[in-house]
């Protein structure tokens, strides 16, 4: 059997961690080999598709948005100014999205998966001072959030002037055995670590000074490798506040973020004290992995799936949300396709084009973009984003939230998207039409929930499906968890503490 790109990654990183010094790539306590395996995988992902690179430089109108960064958000938020927050404020707890896991419910923008936990919090008379990157192109806000893109913005022109000397041991050999594997790496170049190093320090102590106002207990993170996740880690760490990174898709135990043969004694300070997980299997897999430190710098909590919970609560308000897109006609068929802009895969997404044109018409698709993708990247799609007709609907399946959507669906297709994890959890059979996706998604495969589908043969195969079987929800409750981590809590400040006293300085 073909090996996939996902586990040639894995078993690479697996020997470099063994073989290499890695562990001490360092900015002082800034632990680099967390964020460089992820770029690390993004240069490897490129390769392999043909992707084209980021540009060596930035575009002098890219920078030019950038210094415009303050004045831009005044003016985007102009029609939203009671949810624009100016400057930080005490809460119990403090949330970082990632700027693009964020969905429209009842005309504002909520994070996905922070959202109940927040609601939980108000509960309790508790707040949470929300932060969300990007451009802002997602407005209203549904609650009152800070625009840290100023973050980075302040991160990438103090960079400049950031002496922070870089260790770097075992580089050249590293660079070395990623030649003779025939891998281009340009991310791990000497200057571009270190100025990866300097954005990342910089960004951090802009965070430690917003956290400093903010005192909270916990700090929620979503996607933590991803942005300027690694600098809040970072800033976290350096003040003994319990980061936690939300779970935000499927993992089954090989998504590329959560899975590590080695680490440091000490654990990485760029990596989140806690990860909240879905499921006990997906705690289980981390916890096989962080049971090998000497003490709990990182750990696993199953708290479940934290959409879910505002879904489970509010069943018929989601149901509400589809028939008013849905309409009264009934469909024999109800088919989800998740896309995932990859490069290289226009054909497929052609003879999808085909698939649906040809396909009964009492079929309907549901074609969903990517929460991520970008208008830019729509030509990825060949000419499937042109099929037209009254079983075809293409713009409100991407804002309508999964948990609306699933209820209802017959099949999902993708090329090997995390949405069939999703789909899994409501009982909804997924069809990959890439044998890749074997490698993130061989446990579901597995365990019968997913199956690789030859194009050719897709509608018969969904045409032999029957009623999916729509499961119960059980997981634990979102306020016991946060109770949980608010004893975790205790004990991590108090990790950093003594470590801090032993050392002398962070670690």
């Amino acid at each position: 059997m073909a090996t996939t790109f996902q586990d040639r990654y894995f078993a690479l990183v697996a020997d470099i961690e063994r073989d290499f010094r890695v562990a001490q790539w360092k900015a002082r306590d800034l632990d680099l080999w967390p964020v460089a395996r992820m770029d690390l995988f993004l240069d490897m992902h490129r390769q392999h598709t043909g992707e084209e690179g980021p540009p060596s430089s930035v575009p002098p109108q890219r920078v030019a948005a950038l210094l415009a960064t303050p004045f831009t958000n005044i003016w985007k938020s102009r029609r939203d100014l009671r949810n624009w927050i100016a400057r930080p404020f005490r809460a119990h707890a403090v949330l970082l999205g990632d700027g693009v896991s964020l969905d429209l419910i009842d005309g504002g923008w909520q994070d996905r998966f922070g959202e109940a936990l927040i609601a939980a919090f108000e509960q309790q008379g508790l707040k949470t001072f929300v932060m969300q990157p990007g451009d802002l192109n997602r407005l209203p806000w549904h609650r009152p959030t800070f625009a840290a893109n100023l973050v980075d913005l302040w991160s990438r022109i103090a960079r400049r002037w950031d002496a922070v000397p870089v260790i770097l041991p075992d580089l050249d050999e590293v660079q070395a055995y990623l030649r003779e594997k025939g891998i281009e790496a340009p991310s791990l170049g000497r200057a571009a670590l270190a100025r990866r190093a300097a954005t990342i320090s910089k960004a951090a102590g802009a965070f430690a000074l917003i956290l400093k106002i903010v005192q909270p207990k916990l700090a929620f993170v979503v996607t933590y490798y991803a942005g300027l996740a690694p600098a809040f880690l970072l800033a976290c760490r350096r003040l003994g506040i319990l980061s936690v990174d939300l779970q935000h898709c499927p993992q089954d135990g090989a998504h590329k973020a959560y899975v590590w043969s080695s680490l440091p004694d000490s654990g990485y300070s760029t990596l989140p004290a806690v990860f909240w997980n879905w499921s006990r299997s997906d705690a289980d897999h981390i916890e096989r992995w962080t049971k090998q430190l000497p003490a709990p710098w990182h750990r696993a909590l199953y708290g479940g799936n934290t959409q879910l919970a505002n879904f489970c609560g509010a069943s018929d308000a989601w149901d509400t949300r589809f028939k008013a897109v849905a309409g009264a006609r009934p469909f024999t068929r109800e088919i989800l396709v998740a896309l995932q802009p990859i490069a290289g895969q226009t054909h497929r997404w052609d003879q999808l084009a085909e698939i649906i044109e040809t396909a009964p018409a009492d079929w309907r698709w549901w074609i969903r973009r990517h929460p991520a993708a970008r208008p830019q990247q729509d030509s990825a799609f060949g000419r499937l984003l042109s099929t037209r007709g009254d079983n075809v609907i293409i713009e409100q399946a991407s804002t309508l939230p999964l948990p609306a959507l699933l209820p209802h669906m017959t099949a999902l297709v993708s090329l090997m998207s995390g949405a069939a994890g999703e789909a899994a959890i409501f009982g909804v059979p997924a069809f990959f039409l890439s044998d890749e996706a074997k490698g993130p998604f061989g446990n579901l495969i597995a365990r019968g929930c997913a199956r690789i589908a030859d194009p050719a043969r897709l509608v018969p195969e969904i045409e032999r499906l029957s009623e999916p079987r729509r499961p119960e929800f059980n997981q634990p409750s979102a306020t016991d968890t946060l109770r949980s981590l608010e004893k975790i809590a205790d004990g991590y400040h108090d990790l950093i503490a003594s470590a801090r006293d032993e050392s002398g300085h962070h670690v």
